[in-house]
């Protein structure tokens, strides 16, 4: 794509340039300002209506994953038969389900070529970028207005702040952070530039002290993971970062190092975990009394009250069960779990058999290691909390899985294509 060539293309051409120009603009404020996002977005979806019927095409993404991506919107949606506020239930699916398969579905379709793929990860960059600067200056200027929410004083006295920047909890920062540092770190060992590694690898480095001032523990155990997945799909020397750990425990006493001991023992005043389980055990007993469509989707926090008697008589509202699967399984059954298994790790799987099988694009191993690292660190954060739960989060994940599907309809096009013309 090249805007200096946009006033020449054919209106078939144009039509579809501004679909890309609205989903970019929706990639760039997707972690910054949701009300911008949600503008960029309705115009990429009108945009993308208006193409569909003006050259009277419709959308069908030839990948392996858009059965299960279109089986769990659809699940989701009949989950709401169950839900005690069908009605709001009904418009948090359309902020969340709906939208997610609309963008996968979007960028899947309307994409073209690497270089449109590399213009899109280069917003999701820079957004990231505009989005740790922000956190460092809301760090150090102590402008933390949420702190007495996330900061347990009374069993961690030395932890005073911890960042969010502009995605309002640390433990959604976190999420998003790995998700772009996966992201970072693929480009840095893909790419072939030296200045382009250098680039990406600062980026690199300003995401991962932002995840560190989030102090959130399940995405430091994710970055573990991170460290031994890229061990072992790039160069297993990747698994000496982990020997710092002992490093900063040894040398460093403060808010990092309490945090991180905290991992492997438990303390009488942390309550989060005794919280975490009843929140388990009260998921399991919603599965059992509701296996096939669930819950509703988004209902836990009006049904969590039912199987907790001191939270309904506290007033307070627990928004997910912090375990992405449990949540899941609770709000939308057996078959809106098996659906959003296949497409959660289908995306994982297929991207490690591309790892496996093709070896000549650099940039489109850089795009699979990404997909492939962003299901390894959200599985692992997953299992002690919900991050997918927030839109901004869901949002992009199914990007990544957009831009793979993408860059994977391509390539096999390509291979079809060499393979004819072999055969001539």
């Amino acid at each position: 794509m090249n805007p200096t060539t946009y006033s020449t293309s054919s209106s078939h051409e144009r039509a579809r340039l501004r679909v890309v120009y609205a989903l970019l603009g929706t990639v760039f404020f997707m972690p910054l300002n949701l009300f911008a996002m949600e503008a960029f977005f309705i115009a990429a979806v009108l945009q993308a209506v208006w193409y569909l019927w003006r050259h009277n095409e419709l959308i069908f993404v030839r990948t392996a994953l858009f059965i299960p991506a279109a089986g769990f919107t659809l699940t989701a949606l009949l989950s709401l038969v169950g839900s005690p506020h069908i009605l709001m239930g009904t418009a948090f699916y359309a902020f969340t389900v709906l939208q997610y398969f609309l963008l996968y579905t979007m960028t899947a379709f309307f994409i073209r070529g690497e270089r449109e793929r590399r213009l899109v990860l280069f917003f999701m960059l820079m957004s990231a970028f505009c989005v740790a600067l922000y956190g460092l200056y809301q760090y150090a200027h102590m402008l933390v207005l949420h702190n007495k929410e996330w900061v347990d004083h009374s069993a961690f006295p030395l932890l005073r702040r911890r960042m969010y920047s502009t995605l309002y909890n640390p433990n959604l920062l976190s999420a998003f952070m790995l998700m772009l540092m996966g992201l970072a770190a693929s480009l840095t060992l893909g790419t072939r530039h030296a200045w382009h590694r250098g680039l990406y690898l600062g980026v690199l480095f300003l995401l991962t002290l932002c995840l560190i001032l989030t102090y959130s523990r399940g995405a430091w155990i994710s970055v573990c993971a991170l460290v031994f997945f890229f061990g072992l799909v790039w160069d297993k020397r990747v698994w000496l970062l982990l020997l710092l750990l002992p490093g900063i425990l040894f040398f460093y006493h403060g808010g990092v190092a309490d945090r991180l001991l905290s991992i492997f023992s438990h303390s009488g005043a942390d309550t989060s975990v005794s919280m975490r389980l009843d929140m388990w055990t009260a998921a399991v007993s919603m599965i059992a009394d509701h296996p096939f469509l669930g819950i509703g989707w988004g209902a836990f926090k009006y049904v969590y009250p039912v199987y907790n008697e001191l939270i309904q008589q506290a007033g307070i509202t627990i928004f997910h069960a912090h375990n992405m699967f449990l949540n899941i399984f609770a709000e939308t059954g057996i078959l809106g779990f098996f659906f959003f298994m296949w497409f959660f790790f289908g995306n994982a799987w297929h991207a490690l058999r591309f790892l496996r099988y093709v070896k000549e694009s650099a940039f489109d191993r850089s795009v699979a290691m990404s997909m492939a690292a962003a299901v390894v660190s959200i599985t692992i954060s997953g299992m002690s909390d919900y991050d997918l739960f927030s839109t901004q989060i869901s949002l992009t994940f199914w990007l990544l899985c957009g831009i793979f599907a993408n860059m994977s309809i391509e390539y096999q096009k390509n291979v079809k294509k060499s393979l004819r013309n072999n055969s001539q």
